[in-house]
């Protein structure tokens, strides 16, 4: 093989080569189109879906300030109840009446705080949903923690409040996330009009293939280049004599 042709021949294997390359980042790109396409499409649902569980968690919330309000004044009860009959019992009188009254007051806090419980399962159940939409999100972001097992009204509000502020973070982050694939699809989308789709690359690709030899003979003077870049373009290389 004279030089010239030897040229020639690489310059096509070169070809093939960047086509090669060329189609394999564009099926990339249109993979990746998909992609944020998809998010784009549904994280406003999933925002507006957060949206839904900050309402149901408000509502939660609502009902736990209603009864930590609604409570204090029986634990306020029930405290002076038991400090006086302490007071009472130290001073060597008769504490049955301060102790009744400290039974009393403590079971009508018992049957308030069961009210509570029943706020505190339904805050059980909507960290549950809000738990299966941060699973969903394409950001990764903090899980809320389990509701703690606690009877007051004030304790578990804290946990209502914590998930508000978690669900609000994570609305951001979709909103910042969506902006993103917005931002990635014009660019993807640039890329691939330099390029050219797949289907046409594909096209360009099967015809400059079919120009190419299977094999080759190279002259023990072609240097070793030459025979890896006929090689990447699949040319089957044996040497030969020089010519």
């Amino acid at each position: 093989m004279k030089r010239p042709e030897l040229e020639q021949l690489l310059e096509a294997a070169d070809a093939v080569e960047d086509l090669r390359s060329a189609l394999g980042r564009a099926r990339a790109l249109e993979n990746e189109l998909d992609r944020d396409a998809a998010i784009e499409r549904d994280l406003p649902r999933m925002v507006d879906a957060l949206g839904e569980q900050r309402a149901a968690i408000a509502g939660v919330t609502r009902e736990l300030e209603r009864e930590w309000v609604a409570q204090g004044p029986m634990l306020s009860v029930w405290q002076r109840a038991v400090d006086l009959a302490e007071q009472a019992e130290a001073a060597g009188a008769d504490s049955s009446e301060y102790r009744q009254e400290a039974d009393r007051a403590r079971a009508r806090l018992e049957a308030a705080r069961l009210e509570t419980r029943d706020r505190r399962e339904a805050l059980v159940a909507v960290r549950a949903q809000l738990v299966d939409l941060l699973l969903a999100l394409p950001v990764e972001v903090e899980l809320p923690a389990p509701v703690r097992d606690d009877g007051r009204p004030e304790a578990v509000r804290r946990d209502a409040l914590d998930y508000d502020e978690l669900a609000g973070r994570a609305a951001g982050e979709a909103e910042e996330a969506a902006r993103q694939a917005r931002d990635r699809m014009i660019e993807a989308q640039a890329e691939l009009e330099r390029l050219g789709r797949p289907s046409a690359l594909e096209k360009r690709l099967q015809a400059a293939e079919r120009e190419l030899p299977a094999e080759v003979e190279l002259p023990p003077s072609a240097p070793p280049s030459a025979e890896r870049r006929l090689g990447r373009a699949g040319i089957a290389v044996v040497r030969s004599g020089d010519e």
